[in-house]
């Protein structure tokens, strides 16, 4: 994984500047454990519109992918979280 210190603010911010990525890192932070199967998002788009935002968000280093058998695992970089704590709770609690 890079290194956090190599992902300057701007490029994470531009990454999720989406609504559609934006929407992919709300519904992670309001899930459960925090990480979701690819195919139990919502979303409004065609499915290769999403695995393509899904794609920015994962080599942009904001999600992490764990591939268990057939089902693939995203969440949100940990230590991207610890990092900008306030942006994403401010994310989490957004309408």
């Amino acid at each position: 994984m890079k290194e956090l210190k190599e992902i300057p603010l701007d490029k994470i911010l531009k990454a999720m500047g989406d609504p559609i990525r934006l929407g992919v890192i709300k519904q992670l932070l309001q899930a459960e454990k925090q990480e979701i199967t690819c195919g139990d998002f919502n979303y409004c788009v065609q499915k290769a519109t999403f695995s393509h935002h899904i794609k920015i968000l994962i080599e942009s280093h904001i999600l992490c992918e764990r591939i268990e058998g057939v089902r693939k695992y995203l969440s949100i970089n940990p230590n991207i979280l610890k990092t900008y704590p306030s942006i994403f709770e401010a994310i989490k609690t957004s309408k």
